[in-house]
C-alpha cells in the first residue's frame, strides 16, 4: 500500500469516526451482569420531567419489567416480582433506570424502557454469564481453580502450607519473653530470640 493510499485510508476512518460523533445519539448499550449478581439498565432522560412521570421496561418476550404510572411503580411481570427496583425519587430528574437482582440466564436480551411524555426511548442489550472462576498457580505447576462457589484444595497447595509452616513454628518456639518485660505492665513487651 502506498502512503498516498494510507493517508487516504486514515483520512476515511476520521471521517467515519466524526460522523458517528455527529449523528443523533442512538440509546443502545449492552450490559453484562452475572448470575446470581445484580445489574442496573440506565434509563435517563437529559430534562427535568415534570410529575406525574409515567415510562415502561419491557424486555425481550414484551413482558413487562416495570410500569411507572403516575410517578409510582405499577405493574410487573411475576418472572420480575420482588427482583425489579426503581429509584422513584429520581423520577423528576429524568432517570428512570432499574436494578435488576438475582439475574438469571433468562434475563438476557434486549430491553426497553420508554417515556411516552417526551417521546424518549432507551434500548440496551443485557448480556448474563457464570461468575468468571478464578485460577491461582503456585511454583509447583500445579494449577488451583475457585469457582464462586467455594474453593478447591489440591496436593501441591497442602505441600506449601506444610513448607511454610515448618520455619514459623520454628521462629515461634523460638521466642522467648524476657522476665523483665513481663513484670512490668507499662512498658512495651520485648521478645528475645533464644
Amino acid at each position: 500500500m502506498s502512503s498516498c493510499q494510507h493517508s487516504a485510508l486514515c483520512i476515511l476512518v476520521v471521517l467515519m469516526c466524526l460522523l458517528c460523533t455527529l449523528c443523533p445519539a442512538s440509546s443502545q448499550s449492552v450490559r453484562t451482569g452475572f448470575i446470581g449478581d445484580e445489574v442496573l439498565l440506565p434509563c435517563v432522560y437529559s430534562e427535568q420531567l415534570s410529575e406525574p412521570v409515567t415510562a415502561f421496561w419491557r424486555d425481550k418476550d414484551d413482558k413487562v419489567v416495570l410500569d411507572i404510572i403516575n410517578s409510582r411503580e405499577d405493574k410487573i411481570d411475576p418472572k420480575f416480582k420482588g427482583r425489579v427496583v426503581s429509584f422513584p425519587d429520581q423520577y423528576k430528574n429524568g432517570n428512570l433506570s432499574i436494578l435488576i437482582k438475582g439475574l438469571r440466564a433468562d434475563d438476557a436480551g434486549p430491553y426497553d424502557c420508554n417515556i411516552p411524555k417526551v417521546d424518549y426511548q432507551a434500548k440496551m442489550t443485557l448480556k448474563v454469564t457464570e461468575k468468571p472462576a478464578v485460577k491461582l498457580t503456585f511454583k509447583t505447576g500445579d494449577p488451583v481453580s475457585v469457582s464462586p462457589r467455594g474453593a478447591a484444595v489440591t496436593a501441591s497447595s497442602i505441600h506449601l502450607l506444610t513448607l511454610l509452616s515448618a520455619p514459623l513454628f520454628a521462629l515461634f518456639c523460638s521466642l522467648k519473653f524476657s522476665p523483665d518485660t513481663l513484670a512490668s505492665s507499662h512498658s512495651p513487651k520485648t521478645w528475645v530470640l533464644g
